[in-house]
């Protein structure tokens, strides 16, 4: 199972959505970012890689640039990369993003819900629990 997350213009965005996984649904095997800053990439690999090494584990993480326009590119090569039975993780996703995702089947969809906008800068662990909820849907 690959977990497909993109990397947002806000790190904490990519980085609590996949705490928030691990935490509440188990481990994950190997990471694919899709991303369109190097330099917010850059950010986001730091941040799991200390994450992934205070499991006990190493970060396994795939990198991949997207395009940053057109709607029918960026589905053609999200088809490429994602099999069935794989997460792909919106939380740090624009809308163009999310639109390439409609032509997926098989996948799990999820998103870390915040309620309250004031803990957005803060790490998963650092917000209240009660403010917050992963939500999964299936394609």
């Amino acid at each position: 199972m690959q977990y497909l997350f993109f990397v947002s213009r806000e790190p904490w965005a990519s980085f609590n959505s996949i705490y928030a996984y691990v935490r509440t649904r188990g481990r994950i095997d190997e990471l694919v970012a899709l991303y369109s800053s190097e330099e917010n990439m850059k950010k986001v690999e730091r941040m799991l890689t200390v994450l992934f090494r205070s499991y006990g584990n190493e970060l396994k993480l795939r990198k991949v640039r997207i395009p940053e326009d057109g709607v029918e590119d960026m589905g053609k090569m999200l088809e490429s990369i994602v099999h069935e039975g794989d997460v792909v993780d919106i939380t740090g996703a624009r809308k163009l993003m999310i639109l390439s995702l409609l032509r997926l089947r098989g996948v799990k969809v999820v998103y870390l819900f915040l309620q309250d906008m004031r803990f957005s800068s803060l790490p998963f662990m650092m917000r209240p629990l009660n403010f917050q909820r992963l939500e999964e849907v299936d394609l």
